[in-house]
């Protein structure tokens, strides 16, 4: 930089300057005035700012306020012992004046030093502005080596990039699509709640020419969930209180053993019933199944007896271990889910077309 702008060389005791604004004025006029006091001054012109603040220096070298000179003019005799307590009030007075006189004088030098670093960064700035609209703020030599830093550091950065996304090229392209997809679900879920009726664009797979189709129940029969009436309905149906039965009798047995030998030995005895066997009725050898689906229920109806549960049923070491998913196979799992709701979607309007 061609411009040098002058700081207070002069040691102070405040260890960093602060920018203040006093639109006051900063004194009083001359008539009178102590010679610790700022004189009045245009606080705009730096010249007179640093011309003050060298004068108060030279007077705050009079004063010292760790060895406070002893007041000689102060004496014993011109007060006498019945006016002791005077004199030594009047001592003590002097020597509360003298330690005020010089932290005045180091207040108004530490003032004058803000104002001048002000009025430093006030001209830098202004010219610095004036150089930037020009064009010279730097040297050419300073620019030409600025643009090579610049240019050298966008390269690194490029190709750290690049190293970066080939090394981790799944692991980035999975996570942007884990990010849409929550994006996309937590869009469909406000919306939902919001309106009420929110979210068609992800649940139209399960709407086919105007009605909702049939969840599958865990009986393995579709079934209407719209109505009470077709629910009761389901409830009746074979199918599905041999389902109730099945499950009835799993928790009955399941208090005194575990629980897989239970459902092995279920299976295995619903392999046996289901069994086609010759009979002879009225003199004709016909052949059947072993037991049908009512008999089955009413077998297994008939296994069933009062208990206590709170007896029955207590609490064991399960023999399967609990697995802890991790946060990444849960964000796969959704992302398998959405894949396979948007792919539903494609075929029921494919095939509606």
């Amino acid at each position: 930089m061609n411009t040098v702008y002058i700081m207070s060389s002069i040691h102070l005791t405040v260890k960093e300057n602060v920018v203040i604004n006093n639109p006051e004025p900063i004194s009083q006029p001359d008539q009178g005035i102590d010679e610790i006091d700022i004189r009045e001054i245009n606080k705009e012109n730096q010249e007179e700012v640093l011309k003050e603040m060298r004068r108060l220096v030279e007077v705050r070298m009079k004063y010292n306020i760790h060895t406070p000179p002893k007041p000689d003019h102060i004496k014993f005799e011109d007060y006498g012992f019945e006016k002791k307590e005077e004199y030594q009030e009047a001592k003590n007075k002097h020597y509360k004046d003298y330690k005020a006189k010089c932290q005045n004088v180091e207040r108004n030098i530490s003032l004058l030093d803000n104002i001048n670093t002000a009025l430093c960064r006030e001209n830098k700035k202004q010219e610095d502005e004036m150089k930037i609209k020009t064009g010279t703020f730097y040297t050419a030599d300073e620019q030409k080596y600025l643009d090579e830093e610049e240019n050298r550091r966008k390269g690194a950065r490029k190709k750290y990039n690049s190293t970066y996304y080939e090394k981790n090229k799944i692991t980035i392209l999975e996570n942007c699509q884990i990010k849409s997809i929550k994006k996309k679900v937590k869009e469909i879920k406000e919306l939902k709640e919001l309106t009420g009726n929110g979210g068609e664009e992800h649940f139209k797979h399960l709407i086919k020419n105007r009605f909702i189709i049939k969840p599958l129940c865990l009986c393995g029969r579709q079934c209407d969930v719209t109505k009470i009436t077709t629910i009761k309905k389901h409830s009746n149906i074979e199918k599905h209180r041999l389902f109730k039965s099945v499950i009835a009798l799993i928790h009955y047995k399941r208090k005194n053993s575990k629980l897989k030998p239970i459902i092995d030995k279920i299976n295995n005895d619903y392999i046996d019933y289901k069994r086609v066997v010759r009979e002879k009725r009225n003199g004709k050898s016909i052949t059947i199944t072993n037991k049908t689906d009512k008999e089955i229920i009413q077998l297994y109806g008939d296994y069933l007896n009062p208990i206590d549960e709170n007896l029955t049923h207590q609490p064991r070491k399960s023999y399967i271990e609990k697995v802890k998913y991790s946060e990444h196979y849960k964000d796969i799992v959704l992302v398998l889910s959405w894949k396979v709701n948007s792919k539903t979607a494609k075929a029921n309007t494919n095939l509606s077309n």
